[in-house]
């Protein structure tokens, strides 16, 4: 006879209990699967409102290599959604995105009030795989966006690269001052603003509340101050408006007071700071960060390259490779030579009308000439004023030496046959006296 024992009674209905505890554990985990949508181009998938399926629906973005084609793209996951009644789940794979869904469904979100704040837009990582879910009861869809060239990137970009070459004509130029005066001027008085309502907070309550919470109390705060102010720009922007433009008058007055930076130094600071928004612009302008990288360091050699070795190249290249002569024409050699002489003449009129030149020493220098008289100095005077430097006869002893000279280049043809002209005697006497 088989005796059975109190303690074998126990042993098969713990089995039988792990057994029920693993196949209900199991029927849970082929009830909450996921389907996994991977995404490789622009797609958009529209969803209905749920039903009874009881997986959860993963769109993935696998990413892209590295390559310079990618250096202004963005990529974008885009929900289209009639209200904000939605739960969102980011992560960097589909595993860590349905671990994130099945916390949210056993009631952690509850009492977890720093959780990211669910966006309708969100740009993605062009490099690394990228996961998102949806939990709503609402119809939506879901768009991936990929901009293969965003115009604000190379916007971003291109303003870095301008800053660092023209940082130094910025740092002294008085409409730049007077713009960055006004702006650091309206962002100040907002900073003062947050300082006196910060006065008006129970500063101890505050205190306890971050050093209990630790850094992420003060960016839950932080975060919730800044919407608030973004509901009231909004809410009031008339108000905003008036408020900016007369701080902003304010700050023009005290600029103008204090005036432009006159000293080296302080424009060196200027130009410094500029050189680095701008290094902070091209570096943040792509998800590339290692072609950004290379933008900013071949930007600086240029900047600060020596210009003493620049020369020496320049010097060099020419001897190796000098540049083809060309000839003048004949028109082109009279053209320049009557603009150089008109340029050169011009140039000596304004030194002797300025204060560095010694009119009357000139004018005694003139007298002492070989050529004494009055006519000498009269004609510079005249020429001073802005008369031409040449006499009407020297200018028609130039006309006939060069009509001469043209002749003797092209000499008129001469007719072979003669014909006969009835001569009197006064047309003979006036012809022989020419």
């Amino acid at each position: 006879m088989v005796t059975v024992t109190t303690m074998d009674v126990y042993g098969h209905f713990i089995i039988w209990a792990l057994l029920l505890l693993y196949s209900s554990l199991y029927v849970a985990a082929n009830s909450l699967a996921y389907d996994v949508h991977w995404l490789g181009g622009a797609t958009v998938i529209e969803r209905d409102a749920p039903t009874s399926k009881q997986t959860v629906d993963i769109y993935c973005y696998p990413g892209t290599s590295k390559n310079l084609f990618s250096l202004w793209q963005t990529v974008k996951f885009h929900l289209r959604i009639k209200n904000d009644e939605f739960r969102q789940y980011v992560g960097s794979s589909p595993e860590e995105v349905y671990k994130e869904y099945t916390e949210d469904s056993y009631g952690w979100s509850v009492v977890n009030p720093f959780q990211k704040r669910t966006q309708k837009t969100m740009s993605l990582n062009l490099f690394t795989p990228t996961c998102m879910a949806i939990n709503t009861k609402q119809r939506h869809s879901i768009e991936l966006q990929i901009i293969r060239v965003d115009i604000w990137r190379i916007i971003l970009m291109f303003l870095g690269i301008s800053l660092i070459f023209s940082s130094k004509a910025l740092s002294g130029n008085p409409v730049f001052f007077y713009l960055c005066g006004i702006f650091v001027g309206v962002f100040a008085s907002f900073m003062v603003l947050v300082y006196y309502v910060s006065k008006l907070l129970p500063k101890k309550t505050l205190t306890y509340g971050i050093l209990i919470g630790g850094w992420t109390v003060g960016v839950y705060i932080f975060q919730q101050v800044w919407e608030n102010i973004r509901s009231l720009v909004l809410s009031y922007q008339t108000y905003m408006f008036w408020y900016t433009l007369v701080v902003s008058f304010i700050s023009f007055i005290v600029c103008y007071k204090i005036g432009p930076p006159k000293n080296q130094r302080s424009k060196n600071l200027v130009m410094w700071t500029l050189q680095l928004v701008g290094v902070l612009l091209i570096f943040f302008s792509s998800e590339y960060q290692e072609a950004s990288a290379a933008v900013i360091i071949i930007s600086l050699v240029i900047k600060y390259f020596p210009e003493s070795l620049l020369r020496k190249i320049q010097a060099y290249w020419r001897r190796k490779f000098p540049p083809k002569a060309r000839l003048l024409t004949s028109e082109e050699y009279y053209e320049e030579g009557a603009r150089e002489t008109k340029q050169a003449l011009e140039n000596l009129r304004k030194y002797c009308s300025s204060p560095d030149c010694a009119q009357w020493n000139i004018m005694l220098k003139l007298n002492d000439s070989r050529r004494s008289g009055s006519i000498v100095p009269r004609r510079f005077a005249s020429f001073v004023e802005g008369n031409s430097h040449l006499s009407d006869e020297e200018i028609l002893d130039y006309e006939s030496y060069a009509f001469s000279l043209d002749r003797c280049r092209k000499p008129t043809p001469v007719a072979n046959s003669t014909r006969n002209v009835d001569i009197s005697d006064d047309d003979s006497s006036e012809y022989e006296e020419i």
